[in-house]
């Protein structure tokens, strides 16, 4: 009954936020679109790291080929939806070949093995000059109105939340469970860890090169240093940590909290904002150890 009242409240929030924009335009919408992007992208890190322990720090690597799928592709002429498409199955024919590797290793041995494909890509793309612009960048002449990037990651963040949910709900998240609680006993009682695995690390590489398209065509230009950023992946991973690592709405609320807070620390602040920005997630990580959801759950309990 909780969890039909959780979901029934979510599809109220969605609609007004569907609403949202009728009231005109301001500074609330461009946040909004903000904050979407990042709920988005925090869900899929915490959809194949929160559920399965595992820590990557190459996540920038699927955003970077996603925005430069897109934009090699607008460049050359096709039409959006094709570079978008692109945009998804590129980064997960990535995760495919990558994941095969490198799921199979642990620890910190995974960690290091996923931030240094970032690296590489980018040292690809700063090479490869004739397709990708090399150092000097891709400049992409196709950009959509602002309320259309406002719903576009509305949806996306809808469908990646939607994505989270099916999986939990299923007889994967059954086998992810086991396997954050003890790979060796999962994989003891039949559980295919690395198919399990595989699954939801390609998904999620899939829904943030689409995200990662979009954003292509929103920013309009972007170096190699840019789109492989690793303070892409900080950032994701420092959002599902402060919501709540593991849990379905815990991504997306430290999305909104940090987001949210950023934005204002920063015009408020703007000397210190970060020092401030780090004060407080190291004292919700102190005093919040399972995120927000779980310090609001224990609330409520209470």
């Amino acid at each position: 009954m909780n969890r039909r009242f959780a979901w029934l409240g979510a599809a109220l929030a969605g609609g007004g936020l569907a609403l949202l924009p009728l009231a005109g335009p301001g500074y609330h919408l461009a946040l909004l679109t903000d904050i979407f992007f990042w709920v988005g992208m925090a869900s899929c890190w915490n959809l194949a790291c929160g559920n399965t322990g595992y820590i990557d720090f190459g996540s920038a690597a699927y955003a970077g080929l996603g925005a430069y799928a897109a934009g090699i592709c607008l460049v050359s002429g096709a039409p959006l939806i094709l570079a978008l498409a692109l945009a998804a199955l590129i980064p997960a024919l990535a995760a495919l070949a990558v994941g095969l590797p490198t799921l199979r290793l642990r620890g910190a041995y995974f960690a290091i093995a996923t931030l240094a494909l970032a690296e590489a890509l980018k040292q690809i793309c700063q090479q490869w000059e004739g397709l990708t612009g090399g150092a000097m960048g891709l400049t992409v002449a196709v950009r959509l109105d602002d309320l259309d990037y406002y719903y576009a990651y509305l949806s996306i963040a809808c469908l990646v939340l939607a994505t989270c949910a099916m999986v939990r709900g299923g007889r994967l998240g059954l086998a992810l469970r086991a396997l954050r609680g003890d790979e060796a006993v999962a994989a003891r009682i039949g559980v295919n860890t690395l198919a399990a695995k595989m699954t939801v690390y390609c998904l999620a590489a899939t829904l943030i090169g689409l995200l990662g398209g979009v954003q292509a065509t929103r920013i309009s230009y972007f170096t190699p240093a840019d789109a492989f950023n690793v303070h892409i992946t900080i950032k994701m991973i420092i959002m599902s940590l402060l919501g709540g690592l593991g849990s379905l709405w815990g991504p997306a609320l430290g999305a909104a909290a940090l987001q949210t807070l950023e934005d204002y620390l920063g015009a408020e602040f703007l000397d210190f904002y970060l020092a401030l920005v780090g004060a407080v997630i190291v004292a919700v990580i102190i005093f919040l150890p399972r995120g927000l959801v779980g310090g609001l759950g224990r609330g409520g309990r209470r």
